[in-house]
């Protein structure tokens, strides 16, 4: 008995589908390889850069109030006299004014009583169990996020459905004979971490599904408070620094990208920071070319099949010519040519059919080609894309947004590639700290805009003042920081009494003149290190402020 598929029509019509279809699902798959591959690898430098930027910033943060807790520490008010005087309490109160993110600052004495604070929060109270307390009294102490304790009463509560917490900062206060007489100590708000993330974070990060999360030495979870306590972090797949496929329990899997927090302070808190994408999320640019592909192969399939059960219909009837030629064929008979120059119509028209459908097939591999061509070009497009974003991210973390001069970050890779410089080629180069002297009584004159206008003009002095090889950067606040390499303490010292003069004589809008106080220090042999010449500019700077500022000191004096 026949079978209904033994038919030649049936078996065209199958075949003909059945190859258009084979070939679209191998070209789906294959290009949804290819664009899966490239799509997570521009996906994960997008993450990598959002990962590098938010631990960036927070490192940058922690070291910037790390340092200005020691400076605080370091002020002749405190160095002599009652830690609990009125003048005490008017300066931790203005620096709370002037910090959104302290919740609390104070001065405790060596026995643990808190003797003045901000707002006379917790006068009296005493702290000695606190770690904050403890480490302090030994040197410059940073502590990990913890919830409030002594403050939970008496501050508001800064997020909803979340308790306070805060980020502790200490340092010691040092008499004049350098004997401890206690502890400045503040308390940042949580919601600083929180508000320094969301402003790393592209605007359609919600709509992408990107999430952040700050995990602590430990592994455990720090940001989101949703998250604290309730999500598993995978140790299988996790990247110690970059970007990967990670699978989060279940069939949960993320493009995830990791960073750690180098602060580069005494206290190391370890954070790490991870953002994760859903894969789905990340791919789904991926899964619309590919829901697309299968349905041109559908429509492809079917559109063979009806050619080819129309083709089977209407030329039926040369086949067995065509079945006698091929028999020859197969017999070693290459003479024999199947061509369409015979007196049978259906045969020409079957040969004509052929040839269409050759054609056909070579237009959709050119096709296929096409889409290859303009898919690699719009990966390319956006990794050219990418590349600038990061560039231009690099830009703005190397830049002070207020003087155009590098900032801080930029001046400790200079510092570090000066230093490597000096130890390869037993050179010296030398450091200028520069402060701008009574700079708050302008702020407190002519505001914080007359302040920005004369750091600003500050800054353009400095930078027409220096030689091309020298750099200049706005180190914090006031403060600016000039490296010069090949130059010596004696050079560096007569180039800072070049830019006092320079900063005494010029006319500054709108406070007319202002004078500055600068510490030169300088790398001397190999056992100097980048962080020692700092240390050393900075206490002839301090040198320069106690002697009557207006004044350049050197380490070691000259």
């Amino acid at each position: 008995m026949t079978s209904w598929f033994s038919t030649f029509r049936i078996r065209l019509t199958a075949l003909l589908g059945g190859l258009s279809l084979l070939l679209g699902l191998g070209l789906a798959a294959y290009v949804n390889h290819v664009a899966t591959m490239r799509l997570s690898e521009a996906r994960g430098e997008i993450l990598d850069g959002i990962t590098r930027a938010i631990a960036g910033a927070l490192a940058v943060d922690l070291r910037e109030r790390e340092r200005e807790v020691v400076l605080l520490s370091e002020s002749p008010l405190l160095m002599e006299g009652s830690l609990g005087r009125h003048e005490v309490r008017q300066t931790l109160n203005r620096i709370l004014q002037t910090h959104p993110y302290y919740a609390w600052v104070g001065v405790v004495s060596s026995d643990g009583i808190v003797q003045a604070s901000a707002n006379g929060l917790l006068e009296g109270a005493n702290v000695q169990q606190r770690s904050w307390f403890a480490n302090g009294l030994q040197g410059a102490f940073i502590g990990d996020v913890h919830e409030a304790v002594l403050l939970a009463k008496l501050l508001p509560p800064q997020a909803p459905n979340e308790p306070l917490r805060f980020v502790d900062f200490a340092s010691p206060i040092l008499d004049e004979a350098n004997q401890v007489r206690g502890v400045l100590a503040t308390h940042a708000h949580w919601t600083w971490v929180a508000d320094t993330i969301l402003s790393a974070l592209p605007r359609d990060s919600d709509v992408q599904g990107i999430e952040v999360l700050v995990l602590n030495a430990f592994g455990e979870v720090l940001y989101p408070y949703q998250a604290v306590g309730g999500l598993e972090i995978p140790l299988r797949g996790m990247p110690q620094d970059g970007h990967a496929l990670v699978d989060w329990g279940g069939s949960q899997r993320y493009l995830t990208s990791t960073r750690q927090v180098r602060t580069n302070t005494v206290t190391d808190l370890g954070w790490r920071i991870v953002v994760r994408q859903p894969v789905d999320s990340a791919l789904e640019p991926v899964y619309d070319l590919n829901r697309t592909l299968l349905l041109i192969s559908i429509l492809a399939a079917t559109l063979f099949m009806l050619v080819g059960h129309r083709v089977a219909k209407l030329f039926s009837t040369p086949v067995e010519r065509l079945h006698q030629a091929a028999q020859r064929i197969t017999a070693g008979d290459e003479s024999t040519h199947i061509h369409g120059e015979s007196s049978v119509k259906e045969f020409n028209e079957l040969f004509s059919s052929l040839q269409a459908m050759t054609s056909t097939l070579v237009e959709r591999r050119q096709t296929v080609e096409d889409i290859n061509t303009r898919l690699e070009q719009t990966v390319a497009e956006r990794t050219a894309q990418l590349r600038t974003a990061n560039e231009g991210l690099d830009r703005l973390a190397h830049t002070d947004p207020l003087t155009g001069l590098r900032n801080r970050r930029a001046a400790d890779g200079r510092l570090h590639e000066e230093y490597l410089r000096s130890r390869r080629s037993h050179s010296q180069f030398s450091v200028l700290m520069i402060d701008v002297d009574h700079f708050k009584q302008v702020n407190d004159r002519y505001g914080h805009e007359g302040g920005d206008q004369v750091l600003q003009q500050v800054a353009t002095c400095l930078a027409h003042s220096m030689r091309e090889t020298d750099f200049v950067a706005r180190f914090g606040g006031e403060e600016f920081i000039a490296i010069l390499p090949d130059t010596d303490l004696s050079g560096a010292v007569q180039v800072g009494e070049k830019l006092r003069r320079i900063l005494n004589e010029v006319e500054i809008a709108p406070v007319g003149h202002v004078t500055a106080s600068i510490g030169v220090a300088s790398s001397v042999g190999t056992e100097s290190s980048e962080e020692m010449v700092i240390r050393h500019a900075d206490q002839a700077l301090y040198r320069a402020k106690r002697a009557g500022r207006n004044r350049v000191e050197s380490w070691p004096q000259s």
